[in-house]
């Protein structure tokens, strides 16, 4: 909650540089947040275990919603991700996230990650929706899913052989993308990460401005609405995509401080749940969400710093959005739902063995 809250205030301080008390995207938000908190509380409140029987009716849907999303989807900054559906803006990929931890989930409950069969279902789940969000084309989604996967299977206990395996494999398909895939503006935004005055006033415009306001915001901050970076529009869409840089030029260090400490708390209490469950779907579904969140935390505050190169992931909970604060309430009320509901599920009975 007070992670949502601050990515309010700063929609809020945004509205100061539009002369309006609550800009449309602070409106816009709050109904999302809304509609969000209702979903968190009905999922925490449905028995966890049952979602075993819909994931394949739900990863199919994600697929579904991919492929509309690529023929009838906006084309906004180049990208064919979005629906628009009664006004409203609609990310498919979004919830194919969720999908794919729910997936993953389900195909690890049934089978070990060292039994080949269960490997090879987890990997062409993955690749398949990873290839369609890199179709949009949309490489930071795309390399989040696939992050949550690779997480995934390391902490599952994957030999390291295979995962050397599969590393080499991503470097080599990261070359073969980079020839075929990449479009110039991304292959832009990777030379500009490992030389950001290359083009400091086009591709590199970005990160440049986001280290700025990041570095003027000293210990305290400018105040909320004082971010002359922000405020003036130097740093672009400092909403979403730099929401972390904004709001360490108007909170400082301290702001920042506050956010990676409720971050912290929130992980945490995200993998007490994975610890504490003893049923594999639940603790997978938990292990799931951790990765998500920890990865998007990462990506989206690296890139603001320049320590990463651009990718356009959101800071979860944070950055506005409505699809991208839907699907973080979808998956914390699943993990919700396996901490009130895991003692529950029903065990098999103990062999005969064990009492001789």
């Amino acid at each position: 909650m007070l992670l949502v809250f601050l990515g309010l205030a700063m929609l809020f301080s945004s509205g100061a540089a539009d002369n309006s008390l609550f800009s449309t995207r602070f409106i816009r938000q709050i109904i999302s947040f809304i509609i969000a908190l209702i979903g968190y509380l009905a999922l925490s409140l449905f028995p966890y275990h049952k979602i075993q029987r819909y994931t394949p009716a739900i990863y199919t849907l994600g697929l579904i919603g991919l492929l509309i999303a690529s023929q009838l989807g906006r084309v906004i900054r180049g990208t064919t991700s979005r629906l628009e559906i009664i006004g409203a803006q609609f990310q498919p990929s979004e919830f194919m996230k969720v999908a794919i931890v729910i997936a993953l989930a389900w195909i690890f409950s049934k089978w070990s990650v060292n039994n080949f069969r269960g490997l090879l279902t987890s990997a062409v789940v993955v690749g398949i929706a990873a290839v369609l969000i890199i179709l949009e084309p949309d490489m930071g989604m795309a390399a989040l899913v696939l992050g949550a996967w690779l997480g995934l299977i390391i902490y599952l206990g994957l030999s390291w052989r295979l995962i050397g395996f599969i590393t080499m494999t991503g470097i080599i398909s990261s070359l073969g993308a980079w020839r075929w895939l990449f479009a110039d503006y991304q292959k832009a935004r990777v030379l500009i990460f490992i030389d950001p005055t290359r083009d400091p006033l086009g591709a590199g415009y970005n990160v440049m401005q986001s280290i700025v306001a990041l570095g003027s915001g000293g210990l305290i901050g400018r105040g909320l609405g004082h971010g002359p970076q922000s405020q003036l529009q130097f740093l672009p869409e400092q909403h979403t995509d730099f929401i972390f840089a904004s709001l360490g030029e108007e909170l400082g260090f301290a702001g920042l401080s506050l956010l990676v400490a409720l971050y912290v708390v929130l992980l945490w209490r995200v993998l007490r749940v994975t610890r504490n469950t003893e049923d594999p779907f639940g603790r997978y579904l938990a292990a799931g969400t951790f990765l998500i969140l920890l990865i998007g935390f990462f990506v989206s505050a690296g890139m603001n710093m320049g320590l990463l190169p651009v990718t356009g992931i959101p800071l979860p909970l944070v950055s506005y959005g409505g699809s991208n604060l839907l699907s973080t309430f979808i998956l914390l009320g699943i993990v919700q739902s396996v901490h009130l509901h895991n003692k529950w599920v029903r065990k098999p009975p103990l062999e005969l063995t064990h009492f001789t």
